[in-house]
């Protein structure tokens, strides 16, 4: 009958201790349970922001995968050109470029520099002055008190300078016209006459000498034609008291009357007398 108690008793000492074990390792369990408790939030806060920064990954990715597109696009659009523009872009330019040329430039200045004023190829000098005989005509424009602007281009072409002998100095005349104002200054510096009884040489007659090449009006009136001087054909002797008539009947010794007898008009010169302007020697075809 002990036996047996003792039995029971060992047993239930034995199951007391499996139950004790058995809660100790229940506990023992509970804690690591309850430590990665709290660590979850602080993972979810982790992950919180990592999700977006996931979200925020693939909109970069979009971009490099269009802006490779565009690489590969702008690849192949210089692959095509380069093939055919080689051959096709040269002969392109060489066709424009003729084809250009001649309209802009070759028609206005042979067509209109001589017939057509209002579409002359330079339109600040719209006006065109008549045919001087071989001395030509020019493109002008009007400026004030009866003065005109000609085309710089025909005066750099036709005008040149040259000294007058006898008076040494230089003038501006037609390139034309230069060798009878040289000639006509010649007989001056080496002519005499004889006047009021006495000999006297004909360089001692020219008190003044105004103007050769002067561009402008006649009379310097905007109403009336170009004056012969706007060519370098024309010269003024004398002129404060010469603006009139001389009568060679009466006025034989007249210093202007002798210069165009005796030098003027074996050099080629017209006489301004007939009309009334005693001071001006001009050269006419």
């Amino acid at each position: 009958m002990q036996h047996k108690i003792l039995k029971c008793s060992v047993i239930l000492a034995s199951l007391i201790v499996l139950t004790l074990t058995f809660i100790y390792y229940a506990d023992s369990r509970s804690v690591p349970e309850a430590t990665p408790r709290p660590a979850q939030p602080i993972n979810r806060q982790v992950q919180k922001p990592a999700q977006p920064l996931e979200k925020a990954v693939p909109p970069p990715k979009s971009p490099p995968a269009n802006s490779m597109i565009v690489v590969e696009a702008k690849q192949e659009m210089p692959k095509k050109p380069v093939s055919e523009q080689s051959p096709a872009e040269p002969t392109r330019l060489v066709e424009t470029k003729p084809s250009a040329e001649p309209k802009a430039v070759s028609p206005p200045i042979i067509e209109v520099s001589r017939s057509d004023p209002h579409t002359y190829a330079d339109p600040g000098y719209p006006l065109l002055s008549k045919q001087s005989g071989s001395y030509g005509q020019f493109h002008y424009r009007d400026t004030s008190g009866g003065r005109i602007e000609i085309d710089p281009a025909w005066v750099e072409e036709n005008i040149v300078t040259i000294v007058l002998p006898g008076l040494n100095q230089s003038v501006e005349v037609h390139k034309d016209a230069a060798d009878n104002f040289i000639a006509a200054f010649n007989y001056i510096k080496n002519g005499t006459a004889v006047i009021n009884g006495r000999e006297m040489p004909l360089l001692s007659l020219i008190k003044t000498m105004d103007g050769t090449f002067v561009t402008r009006h006649v009379n310097w009136n905007p109403s009336r034609g170009l004056s012969n001087h706007s060519w370098g054909i024309a010269i003024d002797i004398n002129a404060a008291d010469h603006f009139c008539y001389i009568n060679p009947a009466s006025q034989a010794d007249d210093p202007n009357l002798v210069l165009w007898e005796k030098a003027f008009k074996p050099a080629g010169f017209s006489w301004g007398n007939s009309y009334s302007d005693s001071m001006h020697f001009e050269l006419l075809d």
